[in-house]
């Protein structure tokens, strides 16, 4: 019987071990925490382990065995943009957070001089940096 390997997988921690699993041709199945999460939910009890983690997806696994899917190892492409868009992230949600700021403290030493501003308006008459007013 060959072996099956079920993880959780949460954020990119679990990338490294299922592609080396996955390179040595073991099924390994990465299953979404929120499906772990609901399954077995009969106890009163809250117990929050490693150890009680582990045996709740083990009989995950084991309940669900014929419905696991196996998991793809990400090609190189797909990983670098996935890590693109992350940054781009941090980046715009950065940016904004500096703006605002910026704003704060124009706002804190010059009561009242942000009137001064205009914003650029869109098509629809809406102001483009709506979303940096106070």
């Amino acid at each position: 019987m060959k072996p099956r390997v079920i993880l959780e997988h949460t954020g990119r921690y679990y990338e490294p071990v299922a592609q080396t699993l996955c390179n040595a041709g073991i099924f390994v199945s990465a299953v979404n925490p929120l499906l772990i999460k609901e399954y077995g939910n009969n106890s009163i009890r809250k117990v929050k382990t490693d150890k009680a983690d582990a045996m709740k997806i083990a009989r995950y696994g084991l309940d669900n065995w014929s419905e696991l899917r196996e998991h793809t190892v990400m090609e190189k492409l797909r990983e670098q943009l996935k890590i693109l868009n992350r940054q781009y992230s941090f980046y715009t949600k950065n940016r904004t957070a500096l703006k605002n700021n910026l704003i704060a403290l124009l706002d804190q030493s010059f009561p009242g001089a942000n009137a001064f501003f205009d914003s650029p308006v869109r098509d629809d008459g809406s102001p483009v940096n709506a979303e940096l007013k106070m």
